[in-house]
């Protein structure tokens, strides 16, 4: 077992989870935050969103990304219906947008990137929105 490597600091408030993240993950840090995710939502059901910001190169070992999964199952069921990805720190970041997509089309869980946060909240709230209003 490696030490946990990557952070996620996690807050739900009105509907939306924020996740700030720095990278690269490993498969401990996964767990750790899955970990995270089922205190912070243990009592939550959707429909709700998740904001994700990410600082610095947030790519994922080949280990972390398959325990994504798991994590985006957990949401899912407890009702994530869109998730936002603003990458806060510029330049390439195909390889995470291509890991990431990966997980969210496998759960068919409608989801955008973004580089400014404003503008990954107006989606996200209109997706929340759309999905109340259904």
């Amino acid at each position: 077992m490696y030490p946990a490597h990557g952070l996620h600091k996690i807050e739900f408030k009105d509907n939306i989870l924020t996740v700030e993240a720095r990278g690269p993950f490993n498969d401990e840090q996964v767990q750790n935050y899955q970990a995270q995710l089922q205190h912070t939502l243990g009592n939550i059901c959707g429909p709700w969103g998740q904001l994700n910001l990410l600082h610095q190169d947030c790519l994922f070992t080949p280990q972390a990304e398959r325990a994504m999964y798991q994590t985006i199952e957990f949401r899912k069921q407890r009702g994530v219906c869109a998730i936002a990805v603003v990458f806060i720190t510029p330049g390439p970041n195909s390889i995470t947008e291509q890991q990431l997509t990966r997980i969210y089309q496998h759960f068919n869980i409608a989801h955008a990137y973004f580089i400014k946060e404003n503008d990954a909240l107006i989606w996200l709230n209109t997706q929340l929105a759309m999905q109340q209003a259904n």
